[in-house]
């Protein structure tokens, strides 16, 4: 039996299919009780909305009308810089441009 992520893809509020993340890989990957709160929405058909009304959410990739374009997964998020890395960063640029 596949996967969650294998057969899972993103559809975005705008109606637009994607292919997940990695974390989101990892999220539907994970065993959830179904009395959990934090498990997953996974759409049973492409026009159900959320609680919140959006039309975004997980969705059997068989569900997609056919000839739908699935769209790549956005690439990572770039890690957050903490003052510390940020100053590392500058005094490496330093040292790499400063005169002998």
């Amino acid at each position: 039996m596949p996967r969650p992520s294998e057969v899972l893809v993103f559809i975005d509020n705008d109606g637009s299919a994607r292919e997940l993340t990695d974390a989101e890989k990892t999220y539907v990957d994970s065993d959830f009780s179904p009395f959990d709160g934090a498990r997953p929405y996974i759409k049973s058909q492409y026009e159900q909305r959320n609680a919140l009304g959006e039309l975004r959410g997980f969705l059997q990739r068989r569900q997609l009308t056919a000839g739908t374009a699935v769209h790549p997964a956005p690439p990572p998020s770039p890690p957050v810089n903490t003052p510390r890395a940020v100053a590392d960063s500058i005094l490496d640029v330093i040292r790499k441009h400063r005169p002998e």
